[in-house]
Formats: C-alpha cells, sequence, structure tokens
C-alpha cells in the first residue's frame, strides 16, 4: 500500500488552493490577481492542462490575445491530442482576424475529435465568411451525419446553401428543419426561396403561416 507523504499532501492542497483563487479572481475580472495564483499553482505542477487553459483565457479575456496564444500553444506541446486546445486557439486566431490559422486550427481540433459538431459549426461559419461556401456546406454535411435530428443544422445548411443559389436543395433543408421543428422564421425563409424559384402557391401558404405566427404571439 502506497503511503503519500505529509509534503505530497501539502503540495497537492496548495495546488488545489491556487488554482480555484486564480479561478475566483478570474470570475470576479480581476485578471493580473488570477493570473498570479494561475502562475503558482503551475510553479506546483507544470504538467496541468487544466492550469494552461485558464491562463491562457485569462490572458484572452483581458485581450491580450498574443501571450493567450503563447500558452495555449505551450499546451499544445504537452497535450498535442487535446482537441479543445485547437478549438480555443482558434477562437483567439478567430478574434483577432486570422480566419486561415482560425480554421486550420479547428481542423486540428476536428482530427482530434472528429465527432464535436460545435467545431463543424465554427469551422463552417470561417469558411463562409471566408468565401469558401461549398466548404461551409460540407461541414455542416458532416455535423448532421453526427445528428440527424437537429433542426438547427438543417436550418444553417440551407442558409449556406441559399447563398450558393442551390434553392431546390435549400427548400429541402428548410423543410427538414420544419419537420423537427415548427419554427416561424424557417417557414420565412422556405417561402422566400419558393418565391424566387416561381412556387407561388407554396410561397404564398408559407407566408400565410409565417403571419399568422407573428399575429399569434
Amino acid at each position: 500500500m502506497q503511503i503519500i507523504g505529509f509534503k505530497k499532501i501539502r503540495k497537492y492542497y496548495l495546488l488545489y488552493q491556487m488554482y480555484n483563487k486564480g479561478i475566483y479572481r478570474e470570475n470576479l475580472g480581476e485578471y493580473p490577481k488570477a493570473l498570479n495564483f494561475l502562475f503558482y499553482a503551475l510553479s506546483l505542477k507544470s504538467s496541468s492542462l487544466k492550469t494552461y487553459k485558464a491562463i491562457a483565457r485569462v490572458y484572452e479575456k483581458n485581450k491580450n490575445y498574443l501571450n493567450s496564444l503563447d500558452y495555449y500553444s505551450k499546451a499544445i506541446e504537452k497535450f498535442p491530442e487535446d482537441a479543445e486546445i485547437y478549438a480555443l486557439k482558434a477562437d483567439v486566431h478567430r478574434k483577432m482576424k486570422q480566419y486561415d490559422l482560425a480554421i486550420k486550427h479547428y481542423d486540428c481540433a476536428i482530427q482530434y475529435d472528429y465527432s464535436n459538431n460545435e467545431y463543424y459549426i465554427k469551422r463552417a461559419y470561417l469558411k463562409y465568411y471566408t468565401d469558401d461556401i461549398q466548404g461551409a456546406i460540407n461541414d455542416i454535411t458532416a455535423a448532421i451525419s453526427h445528428n440527424k435530428k437537429s433542426d438547427f443544422l438543417y436550418s444553417q445548411r440551407a442558409f449556406y446553401k441559399f447563398q450558393k443559389k442551390m434553392y431546390s436543395s435549400s427548400i429541402e433543408d428548410y423543410s427538414n428543419a420544419i419537420n423537427l421543428k415548427n419554427k416561424p422564421h424557417y417557414y420565412y425563409m422556405r417561402a422566400s426561396i419558393e418565391n424566387l424559384t416561381g412556387e407561388n402557391a407554396q410561397s404564398e401558404k408559407d407566408f400565410e403561416i409565417y403571419n399568422k405566427s407573428l399575429q399569434n404571439k
């Protein structure tokens, strides 16, 4: 039976205290004080992934993006297969308007956690923003393959298809979204596209449903 020494117990207790004090200060918005506690915690255990993430996050909240990226990079060096670090780093690049780098890091996040739909959704938005609309559609299609019961995913793909003038396919996706969740906005979007494709009778029906929903509010 392994006996844990008093010094080791004291070290772990101090680590626990410093980390939690850092998070407490972070939640109060006292970022310099939060960093002081978190750096102390990191000095006690340099292999603590959550401490690296916390330091990077505090820097990010304080809009010190370069230091935030630096600590996410240090975390990646120690934990290269942790998908979340890449996604968190991608979000910092997005805030810095470094969209290509953000997409690159979401690529890595998806490589290590291919079933996380949040990563596909965020990468799709970035691809759409950088005019890679087909890439955005492909990402949402991948997300739908993991969750076929999400009205949001179908509506998102429908929107991207609409931007690419894939009108019939967009209408189909809005119909799938409506079947999953009866949201007025979906009827409005479907009606608008039906109007463009000359499906006037169906368009009028959808606009009528949309207008009635507004009256009932």
